[in-house]
């Protein structure tokens, strides 16, 4: 079970403009943090950046101790929910969820029970056999949030997991991603949304890419 997970003084930079300039946050296990800020603060980069998705210019991401840039095992003990879904659109909804246990090599009665599960608690098991191209913008949100979560991931890096619900159902992901945080696990959210920050153990705004110290 992980214990920390530290990005140390993050920079990215494009061009001239710097996208995150020392951006920094340590996380512990049964934490849930949000990361605030307004459109193009760097809420997204630093996600991908501690996800391992993104490599920064300066500055490094630790997951226990260890580089995460250096390992593809750390790498896998981390689930993201991208903003944009990153869903494949012909599978069903079931499908792109299932997809993470049936790459583990986890025997198809289980895939099944818990692919059927993660959709019920995220309200979409009667959506589950629907071609993604053909869910609404916030089912298709609910089924990243439930292909993240499946795979019961260490860390959970979620971009903007809530911004196409409604109060019932952000009200639903927001049960669920505080409960896997205190199930001993690592959970930061990058939200623009208060009631997501007020659902948070703490926040982090960012400011241009840099820790907002008001």
């Amino acid at each position: 079970m992980a214990k920390e997970l530290w990005a140390q003084q993050l920079g990215v930079e494009i061009g001239s403009r710097k996208i995150l300039d020392g951006a920094e946050l340590k996380v512990a296990a049964r934490e849930m943090v949000v990361v605030t800020g307004p459109s193009g603060s760097g809420k997204t980069t630093l996600l991908l950046v501690m996800a391992g998705l993104q490599n920064p210019d300066r500055g490094q991401v630790l997951l226990d101790g260890e580089p995460l840039a250096q390992s593809g095992d750390l790498r896998r003990r981390i689930g993201v929910v991208l903003q944009n879904h990153g869903l494949v659109s012909v599978l069903t909804a079931a499908e792109n969820v299932a997809i993470v246990l049936q790459a583990r090599g986890v025997a198809r009665a289980e895939v099944n029970q818990r692919t059927a599960e993660v959709l019920s608690a995220l309200g979409l098991s009667d959506h589950s056999d629907r071609l993604v191209r053909d869910l609404s913008g916030g089912q298709r949100q609910r089924v990243g949030v439930a292909r993240a979560l499946v795979g019961a991931p260490e860390v959970l890096l979620a971009d903007e997991p809530t911004s196409e619900l409604d109060v019932e159902r952000r009200a639903q992901v927001l049960t669920l991603l505080r409960e896997h945080a205190e199930r001993g696990n690592i959970v930061v959210v990058a939200s623009h949304d208060q009631i997501v920050a007020d659902s948070a153990n703490r926040t982090l705004a960012l400011v241009d890419g840099r820790p907002d110290p008001g």
